[in-house]
């Protein structure tokens, strides 16, 4: 098998081509694998993958085809083809986990090191489960020194698999807050699962940043992971009009670096600046943050029409969480914007704890004062008596006609909530002309 796999990574050189799972994202010489779902089966695409002119195509059905490779089980063959490229690969491999911030953390360490002409490969987009860790690793550039991926876990035991899989040399952990906790029994057994990422065979550094009980933490690590409040840090921020500049402390030493947006952008520059530090000492850190760490599945700005009225969506559509609910909620609400709505939807996975941290979020907004707010999905609907104040809906439809209804008094739009929630189909129903600012 050694021997076909090298033929696939050659042949992907030799095309500069793309390893898909998806005939409509094939391109002309990509390699085209077909993959067995609950929902689908990838294997019957292979007559339009090679009608797209696939350089191979790697499928559990058998022909006489020049360009099909037959495989009894494409999951096990994806298994050890990422087997023998990470076994190949010559470079160090960075991981990034955490509940907050794992692409932009991602991104921007790729943007420093790119940006300091070191040939970096890094994970496409958001992909950061077991399968979308698979599509990276066999995209991965082997000419590269250092290649950064993201892990991400919903359930037990995740992380374990992903580390068996990339068995990374540096780690690191952006932060850990409640999402997905009702998958888990505790905070203490979603903590442990987050800290497996440093399980990895090869590890040789690792960061955490943390804002709960450290010792806890620090029961769970050995000597080779630091762990950082980036809060509780002492810092003093200048800026002019194109950057801040940041002052710190860490461990008694001083450091000096640049970034841009604010403070959440300022606290990934920091610990971006001193876990790369721990790998490339010598490094230039002209910016420690970079605006390009922000990519199009992040939150965004919506400018579009609601009949002849021009409106502004902030569009978080796409998660939530209940530290990071509350943690927009409070940004939003101090733009000095006029005839501002906010659109809340439920948070999912929170199990035994949902009640506690929806309550959370609508007595937020009542401290707040906020006045338009509207409340989407089941898990908020349930409190719709206890705080007859505000909106309540069960699904999204229902906030479009409030819009419709409020138009006059309406100019900003703030939009959170879980993914099923669908509460990007409200913005989507108004945006025909649009431009996006992040």
């Amino acid at each position: 098998m050694l021997k076909i796999y090298k033929f696939i990574y050659d042949l992907k050189s030799k095309y500069k081509s793309k390893i898909v799972f998806d005939t409509r994202l094939l391109k002309k010489n990509d390699i085209f694998i077909g993959l067995k779902t609950k929902y689908n089966d990838g294997n019957l695409y292979y007559h339009d993958a090679i009608k797209k002119k696939a350089s191979l195509v790697i499928v559990n059905i058998k022909s006489d085809h020049p360009k099909l490779l037959y495989v009894k089980d494409s999951h096990l063959f994806i298994k050890n083809f990422c087997k023998f490229i990470i076994n190949t690969y010559k470079g160090k491999i960075v991981a990034v986990t955490g509940s907050v911030g794992k692409t932009t953390f991602k991104e921007n360490i790729f943007h420093i090191l790119n940006n300091n002409n070191i040939n970096t490969y890094r994970s496409y987009k958001n992909y950061n489960n077991i399968q979308g860790l698979q599509f990276s690793i066999m995209n991965m550039n082997l000419k590269s020194k250092y290649s950064i991926f993201e892990l991400g876990i919903n359930n037990p035991n995740e992380m374990n698999k992903l580390v068996k899989t990339l068995q990374p040399h540096y780690c690191l952990v952006t932060g850990i807050e409640n999402s997905h906790i009702g998958n888990f029994k505790n905070f203490n057994h979603l903590i442990d699962n987050k800290l497996k990422i440093f399980y990895s065979k090869r590890l040789i550094y690792g960061l955490v940043n943390y804002s709960y009980d450290p010792q806890y933490i620090k029961s769970k690590l050995n000597f080779k992971v630091d762990l950082i409040n980036v809060n509780n840090l002492q810092r003093n921020i200048t800026s002019n009009k194109k950057k801040y500049i940041v002052n710190f402390i860490y461990k008694k030493r001083k450091y000096y670096i640049e970034s841009h947006k604010g403070e959440f952008y300022i606290n990934i520059a920091i610990i971006s600046f001193l876990f790369i530090k721990k790998f490339i000492n010598t490094i230039q850190f002209k910016t420690s943050f970079y605006d390009e760490s922000i990519i199009e599945s992040r939150g965004k700005k919506v400018l579009t029409f609601i009949g002849n009225k021009r409106i502004a969506f902030y569009d978080h559509s796409y998660n939530a969480n209940p530290y990071s609910l509350n943690k927009q909620i409070l940004i939003f609400n101090k733009r000095n914007i006029k005839q501002k709505v906010f659109i809340l939807g439920a948070m999912k996975e929170l199990g035994t704890q949902s009640d506690f941290f929806h309550i959370k979020i609508i007595e937020l907004v009542n401290n707040l004062n906020l006045k338009k707010i509207i409340f989407i999905g089941d898990e908020f609907y349930k409190f719709k008596k206890k705080f007859d104040k505000f909106i309540f809906y069960k699904n999204h439809m229902s906030a479009i006609k409030y819009l419709n209804s409020e138009i006059d008094n309406i100019k900003n739009i703030f939009v959170m909530g879980s993914r099923t929630n669908k509460l990007d189909m409200v913005i989507k129903h108004y945006v025909k002309w649009f431009t996006l600012f992040p």
